[in-house]
């Protein structure tokens, strides 16, 4: 396979955009390292850092026609990344482990990356109160207290006096409707 120079980030992203493999092989070589060491700021799980790195990747291929102008390859990449972690995590610890990488990020004082983080983390948010206001009061109560106040769906059951499997049911179909308006 030739090995491609691209005079920019601009260059690479419209020979992406052209359906060029050798560009999206270019900005995995040129950038996977450097997001690997975000990935592992954001969530110390390795085993998630790696997949959300595939999945930059694959959706960047599958979506490349409909991508915008890109002049800074990393934040865009950085930005991509964050989302595929956000989906593939649940909401407290995602929260969490953003805001501290927010504060991360702001001690290595890169701006734009602390702005898009910001943006992107309120979007999110914004995004997750929208959808949790749309679940029945039952969901939102097992939620609550499912991943807020960290019960087990048995000690859930106990305290709202219902069966084990009816909470399970609840949990299922809130988490399924919350992924569903996330997407």
């Amino acid at each position: 396979m030739p090995e491609y120079i691209y005079q920019n980030d601009a260059a690479c992203w419209r020979q992406l955009k052209e359906g060029n493999a050798d560009a999206l092989g270019y900005l995995y070589d040129s950038y996977i390292d450097k997001l690997f060491h975000a990935a592992l700021k954001i969530t110390d799980n390795r085993e998630l850092a790696k997949d959300a790195l595939q999945e930059i990747f694959i959706e960047i291929w599958h979506y490349r026609a409909s991508i915008g102008e890109v002049n800074h390859s990393y934040s865009y990449l950085l930005k991509v990344l964050k989302s595929i972690i956000l989906k593939k995590v649940k909401r407290k610890v995602v929260v969490n482990e953003l805001n501290d990488n927010q504060q991360r990020l702001q001690e290595e004082g890169n701006i734009e990356e602390i702005i898009i983080s910001s943006e992107h983390l309120n979007e999110q948010k914004s995004r997750l109160n929208m959808a949790l206001s749309r679940l029945t009061s039952r969901q939102k109560q097992v939620v609550r207290l499912r991943f807020y106040e960290g019960l087990s769906y048995e000690q859930i059951a106990v305290k709202l006096s219902m069966n084990y499997q009816s909470v399970n049911n609840l949990a299922f179909r809130a988490m399924l409707s919350l992924r569903k308006q996330m997407c």
